[in-house]
C-alpha cells in the first residue's frame, strides 16, 4: 500500500494533466485486492522511506491562496487539483471570518442604537433638569368680614398642603347661610382627607359628590340652607389641575413680554347661560332682589318658582340641599393647564371677598412686585388691604376675605 501511495505522488507544481490522466488509468488496471499482509509485507524499505520522507518538501513548493479572499477565488487558484475536495482549515477560516463580521455588524448597529437611546434619554433628563428647578413658595391669609356694626364669624376656609417635593394641593372654601363656617370646616376636613389618599389620582367629580352625600346625612350642622364653594388646586412640576364648584376663584398670571391672566377657574354664577339652562330644567327661577318699586338689585340668585327662597347668588355648591332641589349642581367643573417653565410666574386663589371689587388684571399687577421680591405673605397682605378698601369704598359692609398666593421661583 505505501508502494503505491509513493508511485502516486509527484510535486504538483510539475505535472501535467497528461500525466494525471496516465496515472489514473494505472491505477484502475493494477487495482487488486491483497489478502491480509504477513508482518514482514508491512515494513517499509529504507528506499521507500527516503521517498515518502521528501513528499512534505515536494507539497511545500505549492503556495497556498490568500485565505482572506472569496471562496470562488480560492478554487480558481486550485488548477488541476480536485476543487470538490476543500481544505478544511480554509473553509473554517472563512466561516469564522464571515461570523466575525456578522458581529462587527451587529455590535455597530447595537453602539448605534445605544447612542441614539442615550441621546434621547439626556434630552428627557435636560428637560426634566429644567423642570427641577421650579420652587414653589406659597402663603395663605384669611380676614372675617364686617357686617356694619361688629365683625362677623369668618366663614372661610383655607387648606395649603404639601405632599412631596413636587406634588400640591390648595384650596379655598366660602361658606354660607346660618351654618356657613361648619359646612365649609366640615368639606375641608373631608377634602383633607382624600387629597392626603388620592392627590396622584385625585377624582374630582366623585369626592365632590362623596362629600356632598356626607353632608346631607349628618345631623351635626343644617344644610337645608347652608353651604360652601370649593376650588381645588392640585400643582405639580409638569401642570395644575383646577376642580371647583361655585365662585371662589383662581388665576394663573403668565409673563412673555406682559403679565397675562390665565383664568383656572370660572364664577359659577346662575345668569351664565349653562347654568341657568339647569336651573330652569329643574324647576328654579334665575332673578335678582328687587326693590318695593320693582327694581332689580344685586347679583343674580336662585329661587324655587312662586317663592322667597332659597335666594342663592351661585349655581353650584356642595350643601344647599333646597337650592339643588331646584337646579344648583354639586358637580365641579374641571381644568387642565400646562406649565410653562419660566414664563408661569404665581397663582392667586381667594374667595369671592377679593373679587368683588378687584378685576383679574389688578390683582396681577399688584402681586407681581412682590413676586419679584419673593414675597408672597407681602402679598397675600397687600391683597388683602387692597379688598377691604375696596369694600369700605363701596359698601357698608366688607364680606370675608381669603387669599394664597403660590410663586413659582426658577434657579433659585
Amino acid at each position: 500500500m505505501f508502494n503505491k501511495f509513493g508511485q502516486q505522488l509527484k510535486p504538483i507544481g510539475i505535472r501535467s494533466s497528461s500525466e494525471t490522466k496516465k496515472e489514473q488509468a494505472n491505477q484502475k488496471q493494477n487495482f487488486q485486492i491483497v489478502p491480509k499482509r504477513q508482518k514482514s509485507e508491512s515494513r517499509v524499505s529504507e528506499e521507500q522511506k527516503s521517498h515518502f520522507q521528501s513528499v512534505p518538501t515536494q507539497r511545500g513548493n505549492v503556495r497556498l491562496p490568500d485565505l482572506n479572499k472569496s471562496q470562488k477565488q480560492i478554487e480558481k487558484s486550485i488548477s488541476g487539483g480536485d476543487i470538490t475536495k476543500k481544505p478544511p482549515l480554509m473553509r473554517s477560516r472563512i466561516i469564522i471570518d464571515s461570523k466575525q463580521k456578522q458581529q462587527q455588524q451587529q455590535q455597530q448597529s447595537l453602539t448605534q442604537s445605544i447612542t441614539i437611546k442615550s441621546k434621547k434619554e439626556e434630552s428627557i433628563q435636560h428637560s426634566q433638569q429644567q423642570r427641577e428647578k421650579m420652587k414653589v413658595f406659597y402663603f395663605s391669609q384669611s380676614r372675617p368680614g364686617y357686617d356694619g356694626i361688629s365683625e362677623k364669624t369668618n366663614q372661610d376656609r383655607e387648606l395649603c398642603l404639601q405632599f412631596d417635593e413636587n406634588n400640591y394641593a390648595f384650596v379655598v372654601m366660602d361658606g354660607h347661610g346660618m351654618d356657613g363656617e361648619r359646612a365649609s370646616g366640615f368639606v375641608k376636613e373631608q377634602l383633607k382627607i382624600n387629597l392626603n389618599k388620592f392627590y396622584k389620582v385625585f377624582d374630582f367629580q366623585k369626592i365632590f359628590l362623596d362629600i356632598h352625600q356626607k353632608m346631607k346625612l349628618q345631623t351635626v350642622f343644617g344644610c337645608q340652607f347652608s353651604g360652601t364653594t370649593a376650588t381645588v388646586i392640585l400643582l405639580n412640576e409638569n401642570n395644575i389641575q383646577c376642580g371647583w364648584v361655585g365662585d371662589s376663584r383662581a388665576i394663573l398670571v403668565r409673563k412673555h413680554q406682559d403679565l397675562t391672566v390665565i383664568e383656572l377657574s370660572v364664577d359659577h354664577k346662575p345668569h351664565l347661560e349653562g347654568e341657568r339652562q339647569r336651573i330652569e330644567q329643574h324647576g328654579g327661577v334665575v332673578d335678582t332682589y328687587h326693590l318695593p318699586s320693582g327694581a332689580p338689585i344685586g347679583p343674580s340668585r336662585v329661587w324655587a318658582k312662586g317663592a322667597q327662597f332659597p335666594g342663592l347668588a351661585m349655581s353650584r355648591s356642595l350643601g344647599d340641599l333646597v337650592a339643588a332641589s331646584v337646579g344648583v349642581s354639586q358637580m365641579p367643573e374641571l381644568n387642565l393647564v400646562d406649565i410653562v417653565n419660566k414664563e408661569d410666574l404665581f397663582i392667586v386663589l381667594g374667595s369671592d371677598g377679593i373679587w368683588e371689587f378687584l378685576n383679574n388684571q389688578t390683582i396681577a399687577e399688584l402681586v407681581y412686585p412682590f413676586y419679584m421680591k419673593n414675597d408672597p405673605q407681602g402679598a397675600c397682605q397687600k391683597i388683602i388691604q387692597e379688598a377691604v378698601a375696596a369694600w369700605k369704598a363701596y359698601s357698608e359692609g366688607i364680606d370675608d376675605i381669603t387669599a394664597i398666593v403660590i410663586f413659582f421661583q426658577y434657579g433659585l
